[in-house]
């Protein structure tokens, strides 16, 4: 008797935790936890941004407006980009509970290709931080024709300019929860070419959004 006892509060255990385990979701393009979730702001977007001290404002309409870009095709605000006063603190972005935008003048030189890095927080589905760093070593940045920055970096000093406008806006794809997609002409496919002004979302990534947000 005692035994059976046993094996039924065993049982009872179990189909619990298989109750309250949460049920994997088709990943539209997004980032998942462990689960099969999606991982996104869920109702806490829209995320609030700031701008590092770093972030010249010669560069500051170009973020504005790839965030409106997700905004007009959500059909409300995702990221609202705190202008100012810009955040003074240290230019080495690390997990402190705030969303920043950091220009980096220094870059790991194994990483040299890399046009840009948003580091993303989550706890179960939901996002809790995100931080975007643009690599200002190794690239020279332009919008609208103009350039805006150029690289530190003397040996890439020459080397093919980057659209501020569309690296940001892969970037806060990634802020938003998305993975890489390519192919079909997203915007969060892995590479950005030089001179490549990929500044409007496509269709598959429209239908990404309609899946969280």
């Amino acid at each position: 008797m005692w035994k059976w006892l046993g094996t039924a509060l065993v049982l009872s255990i179990a189909l619990v935790v298989q109750a309250c385990a949460p049920k994997s979701q088709e990943d539209c393009g997004f980032v998942q936890n462990v689960y099969g979730e999606r991982i996104s702001w869920k109702s806490d977007a829209p995320v609030t941004m700031q701008l590092h001290t770093s972030i010249p404002d010669s560069m500051v309409p170009a973020i504005m407006r790839a965030a409106e870009t997700w905004e007009r095709t959500a059909g409300r605000k995702l990221i609202n980009i705190i202008q100012y006063p810009r955040y003074s603190g240290p230019i080495v972005p690390h997990k402190d509970g705030q969303n920043i935008i950091y220009l980096m003048d220094t870059w790991e030189s194994n990483r040299a290709s890399e046009q840009g890095r948003t580091s993303v927080y989550w706890i179960g589905d939901l996002i809790k931080e995100a931080d975007i760093r643009l690599n200002a070593y190794d690239f020279n940045f332009y919008w609208n024709n103009q350039r805006l920055t150029t690289a530190v970096n003397p040996a890439r000093k020459s080397s093919g300019e980057v659209n501020i406008e569309a690296l940001v806006l892969h970037e806060m794809g990634h802020v938003l929860g998305l993975k890489h997609k390519d192919g079909a002409g997203s915007v969060m496919a892995t590479y950005l070419s030089s001179g490549d002004d990929r500044v409007n979302l496509a269709e598959v990534d429209s239908s990404a959004l309609q899946c969280e947000y």
